[in-house]
C-alpha cells in the first residue's frame, strides 16, 4: 500500500466508519469556529456537533484528506556540488533558509522541501526569461533623443527668448533667492520663526520678509568685511536689523512660557503677564538688558 500523501491508504468513508463518527461530526481537537458548541454541556464532543449539524445551519470543515499532490520530478533538482544549497538530497534537520517551507504542511520534510526547490527554481528561471525578453524588447526600439537636439525646439526657444527677453524660460535660469516659496514649503526658512516676521501675516509675505531680512543681514556682512579692521572704527557700517532682536519685550510674556524670566520667583498676587510687564527685564527702553545695565552702572557715583 502506498502512502496517503500520493494517494494510497485508506478512503474518507472507510477512516469515518473506523472512528465511529457521525455524520456532521467534527473530528475532536478541532479548532475552528462552531456555532452554539458554547453552550453545549453534558455530552461528547463529537455528539454536541452531530446535533448542531441537524439544528444549526453552518458550513461543514473541508475534508481531512484532500487530491493527492502532484509529485515532483525527481530529474529537474539540482545535485549536490558541495557549493549549491537546494538540492534533491535535502537532510531533515537542516537550519538553512528553504523559500517557503514555513506555508506547507502535512508532508515529510523531504516532500516539502522538494516542493519548495522545484517552485524556486522554476519562478527564478521563468523571472530570468521574462528579464531577458524585456531587455530584448527595449534593445529592439529605436533610441529616443533628447528634445533639445530638435533644431525645430531650439529655433522657438530662441525666438521665444528675442520676444521675451525679461521671462526666464531655461532650466538653468535660477530663481532669485528672495523669492517666496509656494505655500505648504516644509523646508528652512530663516528668520521666520525667533522673530516677529512671521506674527500676523499670510505666508507668503511671512517668508518675503524673512528672506529679504536674510539678505539684508548677509550683506551688511559682507560689507563689514571689505573694511579694514581698526581699533578706532566706528559703527557707522553697523545697522541694527529690520525686526526686534529682544527676547523680553514690553508687553511682556505670553502665559505658558516656560523660558526664564529673572526675579519672577518672587513675585506674587498678579497674573503671568501683569508680572513680567512689571520686571526690569521687560521695561526697559533699550536694544538690550546689557545695555541698561551698563548705563545704570555708569550713573552711579564712583
Amino acid at each position: 500500500m502506498t502512502s496517503i500523501a500520493f494517494g494510497g491508504g485508506p478512503t474518507l468513508d472507510q477512516r469515518r466508519s473506523f472512528a465511529g463518527l457521525k455524520h456532521g461530526t467534527h473530528v475532536p481537537g478541532y479548532r475552528g469556529y462552531c456555532p452554539q458548541i458554547k453552550y453545549r454541556v453534558g455530552k461528547t464532543y463529537g455528539d454536541d456537533t452531530n446535533l448542531l449539524s441537524t439544528t444549526v445551519d453552518h458550513r461543514m470543515p473541508a475534508d481531512p484528506v484532500g487530491p493527492p499532490p502532484v509529485g515532483v520530478d525527481q530529474s529537474g533538482l539540482p545535485d549536490a556540488t558541495g557549493d549549491n544549497k537546494y538540492t534533491k538530497s535535502m537532510v531533515p534537520g537542516y537550519t538553512g533558509y528553504i523559500p517557503r517551507l514555513t506555508f506547507k504542511y502535512g508532508n515529510t520534510y523531504k516532500e516539502d522541501c522538494d516542493v519548495c526547490i522545484d517552485e524556486f527554481l522554476t519562478n527564478s528561471s521563468t523571472h530570468d526569461m521574462k528579464a531577458h525578453d524585456l531587455k530584448r524588447t527595449v534593445r529592439s526600439y529605436p533610441k529616443l533623443q533628447p528634445v533639445s537636439r530638435d533644431p525645430g525646439v531650439r529655433d522657438y526657444l530662441n525666438k521665444y527668448r528675442d520676444t521675451h527677453p525679461i521671462k526666464p524660460i531655461l532650466v538653468e535660469d535660477k530663481r532669485a533667492y528672495t523669492e517666496p516659496p509656494m505655500p505648504g514649503y516644509q523646508g528652512y526658512v530663516p528668520r521666520i520663526r525667533p522673530t516677529e516676521l512671521g506674527l500676523g501675516v499670510r505666508y507668503h509675505q511671512m517668508t518675503k520678509n524673512g528672506l529679504e531680512a536674510f539678505k539684508h543681514e548677509n550683506s551688511q556682512h559682507h560689507e563689514i568685511h571689505r573694511h579694514p579692521v581698526t581699533i578706532e572704527r566706528g559703527d557707522s557700517l553697523v545697522q541694527m536689523p529690520s525686526y526686534n532682536r529682544r527676547l523680553y519685550l514690553n508687553d511682556g510674556m505670553i502665559p505658558k512660557y516656560t523660558g526664564y524670566c529673572p526675579q519672577r520667583r518672587y513675585r506674587f498676587g498678579n497674573t503671568y503677564g501683569d508680572t513680567t510687564r512689571s520686571l526690569d527685564i521687560c521695561t526697559h527702553k533699550q536694544a538690550c538688558y546689557g545695555d541698561t545695565l551698563m548705563s545704570l552702572r555708569k550713573s552711579l557715583p564712583v
